[in-house]
């Protein structure tokens, strides 16, 4: 007995010296099981282990509120791509309701592109990033490829995981510095291994995780070349025991069975080749699991980020999560937890992304996103009823040296189709120089009172010298002096026609340009003030127009939008053009119609109801009023109204009966390739209905 004792009490000698050693290395109890986790020796380790499966991953949302209202301890947990995401959320303190804000939030178009914050980019580079649906770069030289292996550089998914993350994107260890312990999955291409990522960077980490192959550029972490977890590992339950879990809680998505009608497109056979888990691994690991949560996910692919689907998923991760709610209540008994404690953690404080004050550039200002010895290739798309199918492409090489230079080359295939080629020097930060020539074929029709009058072809040249350009926040400015020129080589005139067009026609202008802008979007604007003025004179000769003195246009434009509700938006605006002087050209008139500014000729206006364009007096002056209503998720009803008033003498302009307008249409925000939109117009003018169907972005 004696014996006996004495070996019980050198077995407690022992276990309290090591106990101590570790507090007095700085290792304490906690790098078992996270930075602010509970340490009690006698607990077992919980894991809980998310599958990968793009936005399938939104059901980690409700079946992590389950497993929170249990209030079992969660020490660890594993996640491959974007069940890494959500894993490294919930391990620095982020709840389940945070983190289905975040979903919800988050417009995950925008996210898993390259576009930058168009809060922080000069007007110019705005306007681009506005037509321009995809864009990649290239160096040239010996420079080496910016998007090496991928179609997108995944800029936007590092600097808002940055933000969701701040306080640990320096390197960390990941088993011991996070309030919980945490692994991801990733996929390296040297070994063709599966890579545990454990320790590092928190944010690259979870960018390798998720970096479909082909989609996103592979990330380099030391001599590895990292690829999304999903290739090799895509449901980790075994690594999690590597880690030491004692207790598994699994969750992944359920495609569940379906016939051979089922998967007669690319998107059915991919969704199915990932659920049926080619290698076997995501199902032999479920026996790795004391309680394993299958959701079922049928109706919708890895691609429904729509907020529909995306709280559906939720709901049914949630749901799934219930049916086990008793066997996990079970678990936290079996862990050896306190029955009437509740171990869930909210030590993260959520803020959106995009309403924070996060800086890309570190300074909270301006982005510069000249990249010097290197060719931007883009690329847009729009199809309307009235000009079909248009196709634009533009390549911007920044040549840099000791005065940055710029060349730009941009063709658009279409019924008006066009070559620009320009050239900038930046003697000055954001301050230009340079010289430009465009090329258009146009063919339209022109209206009067609402019948078709003309069928005209013309080319249409303009060349222009920026003597300064100021391209800055918010705000441009330029000086310059153009030329002009029209030649109508085919024309058809009804007996609606009252115009009448020279075969060429040409002029000089000496032009000033002021432009203000912070609205927050293009489309679907909720907040901002837009502002514009121009004045140009113009001349045959640079002096005079046909022996006297030259015609003068000023242009103003004002626009600010607000807020009624959260979900409705006014915007009011005030616009007109007015031309002054002797034997005006036709070229120089006022044109009125259509939903965009130069469509069919350079100075033409767009005005709701007035549904194609046609020729005005030389004095015009409108005001319109829209009414944005968001019905839900990306659908909107916008009405329009407008009154204008127009006359070739500027006193006499309101002594005419005024035409008003009135315009009503469906949008859908289909992000980055532009709205979709179904609208109805009718003016008093016309006393018409028109009709337009669009599809992209403008221009």
């Amino acid at each position: 007995m004696a014996k006996k004792s004495i070996i019980i009490l050198m077995a407690w000698l022992m276990v309290a010296l090591q106990a101590w050693a570790q507090v007095a290395s700085g290792d304490s109890v906690q790098t078992q099981v996270g930075k602010f986790a509970d340490t009690d020796l006698q607990r077992k380790k919980v894991a809980v282990v998310l599958s990968g499966g793009g936005a399938f991953g939104a059901i980690h949302v409700g079946a992590l509120k389950v497993i929170e209202e249990t209030g079992i301890p969660v020490d660890m947990v594993v996640g491959t791509s974007m069940g890494s995401i959500v894993g490294a959320l919930y391990s620095v303190g982020y709840n389940s309701s945070d983190i289905g804000e975040m979903f919800r939030t988050m417009d995950w178009a925008e996210l898993f592109l390259d576009r930058d914050d168009a809060s922080r980019l000069t007007l110019g580079d705005r306007d681009a990033q506005n037509t321009y649906l995809y864009e990649r770069d290239f160096y040239v030289g010996e420079g080496i490829d910016p998007q090496p292996g991928g179609v997108i550089r995944g800029t936007n998914v590092e600097r808002a995981f940055e933000h969701y993350l701040r306080g640990y994107t320096d390197s960390l260890n990941f088993l011991r510095d996070l309030p919980r312990q945490f692994a991801c999955v990733a996929t390296d291409l040297v070994t063709d291994s599966e890579a545990d990522l454990t320790s590092g960077y928190l944010v690259k980490s979870i960018r390798s995780s998720m970096s479909i192959p082909g989609v996103f550029t592979p990330m380099h972490i030391g001599d590895m070349v990292l690829v999304d977890g999903g290739a090799k590992n895509n449901f980790a339950a075994d690594l999690a025991r590597r880690l030491g879990a004692d207790i598994v809680i699994g969750v992944k998505f359920d495609l569940g069975l379906g016939t051979d009608k089922e998967y007669r497109t690319l998107m059915d056979v991919m969704e199915r080749s990932a659920g049926s888990d080619v290698s076997r691994r995501a199902r032999e690991n479920e026996k790795y699991c004391d309680v394993l949560i299958k959701v079922p996910v049928r109706g919708y692919t890895s691609g429904s980020f729509t907020p529909g689907a995306l709280n559906t998923l939720m709901e049914r991760g949630e749901e799934a999560a219930r049916e086990k709610l008793d066997s996990i209540k079970m678990l936290k008994v079996l862990a050896g937890a306190d029955p009437a404690r509740d171990y869930s953690m909210h030590t993260a404080v959520f803020t959106p992304w995009h309403d924070s004050s996060d800086s890309y550039d570190g300074k909270g200002g301006l982005i510069d996103i000249r990249k010097n010895n290197t060719i931007v290739a883009s690329v847009g798309a729009r199809f309307d009823t009235e000009d079909w199918a248009a196709l634009m492409l533009n390549s911007h090489y920044y040549l840099g040296g000791k005065i940055n230079k710029e060349l730009d080359l941009t063709v658009r295939l279409g019924l008006r189709a066009m070559l620009r080629l320009g050239l900038d020097f930046e003697p000055w930060e954001f301050k230009k120089m340079g010289l430009s020539y465009e090329f258009w074929y146009k063919y339209s029709d022109l209206y009067t009172k609402g019948k078709r009058s003309n069928n005209v072809s013309l080319i249409y040249q303009k060349a222009n010298v920026k003597l300064f350009s100021l391209d800055a926040l918010n705000f441009n400015c330029e000086v310059g002096v153009g030329w002009e020129h029209y030649h109508f080589f085919k024309g058809l005139w009804n007996e609606y026609s009252t115009i009448t067009f020279k075969p060429n026609e040409h002029y000089f202008n000496y032009h000033l340009g002021l432009r203000y802008d912070n609205e927050d979007k293009r489309y679907f604007t909720r907040r901002g003030m837009r502002a514009e003025a121009q004045l140009a004179y113009y001349t045959d000769n640079f002096a005079q127009w046909k022996g006297h003195s030259g015609f003068t246009q000023v242009m103003a434009l004002w626009q600010m939008t607000f807020a009624l509700t959260g979900t409705t938006h006014i915007r009011p605006q005030v616009q007109g053009r007015f031309v002054f002087g002797d034997d005006l050209p036709v070229t120089a008139g006022n044109v009125v119609g259509g939903t965009s500014y130069g469509k069919f000729f350079p100075q033409q206006l767009p005005q709701p109801g007035f549904g194609h364009a046609e020729f005005f007096d030389s004095k015009f002056v409108s005001a319109s009023l829209r009414v944005q209503q968001r019905i839900t998720g990306r659908h909107y009803l916008i009405l329009d109204g407008s009154v204008a008033e127009h006359n070739s003498k500027l006193g006499d302009i309101f002594d005419r009966k005024p035409l008003w307008g009135v315009q009503l249409g469906y949008y859908y925000n289909a992000g980055i390739i532009g709205p979709l939109s179904c609208s109805l117009g009718w003016s008093s003018h016309t006393h018409r209905v028109n009709f337009l169907l669009s599809l992209g972005l403008d221009f």
